[in-house]
């Protein structure tokens, strides 16, 4: 009998967990004060940025520093220069700062250098290029339906490749 429970019991366990839901924030739950742990952000722009994912950095907003972007080396906090550009860190924890006056905002912890760790506060950087998104921006999704334009009229690609392209590209531009 004790040997069924503890089957019965394994089984109920795996269930439970295996219908775990992910919480996600989102960018719209900002304006209250979120609370709890979360797997995922839900940014402005609709990109889901999840604990595993990596991030791009993109450029510097500010004398070829970071301004969206600091290093942290135990307790201490680094402004992040602009030789770390292109580089990829790990999403580590999705965290939230701020208070009721200020606002809050939504703040992903990466894997840094060796003993670092990287704190972005994400929306800025994603704003002002600091994070490279994957959501192409009105000018790159036109110079992209450009350049597929030229292959068109050199005969590189057909008219369906052409018109496959160009609706892909068009929800881009503004």
């Amino acid at each position: 009998m004790k040997k069924y429970t503890l089957i019965i019991l394994s089984l109920c366990l795996l269930v439970l967990t295996s219908q775990a839901q992910e919480t996600i924030l989102k960018y719209a739950d900002l304006s209250i004060r979120p609370s709890g742990a979360y797997d995922g952000y839900e940014s402005k722009d609709g990109i889901l940025y999840k604990i595993g994912d990596k991030i791009t950095l993109g450029v510097p907003s500010k004398d070829n520093f970071f301004s969206y972007i600091y290093e942290v080396v135990f307790l201490d906090q680094y402004d992040l220069g602009a030789e770390r550009g292109g580089q990829q860190a790990e999403i580590k924890r999705i965290d939230y700062t701020g208070d009721k006056s200020v606002g809050y905002q939504a703040v992903l912890t990466c894997k840094g250098e060796v003993l670092s760790t990287y704190k972005v506060q994400i929306e800025k950087a994603i704003a002002t290029g600091e994070i490279e998104s994957s959501i192409l921006s009105s000018d790159a999704a036109l110079a992209e339906l450009k350049k597929a334009k030229d292959k068109l009229d050199l005969e590189l690609i057909t008219q369906e490749e052409y018109d496959k392209i160009k609706a892909e590209l068009s929800k881009f531009i503004k």
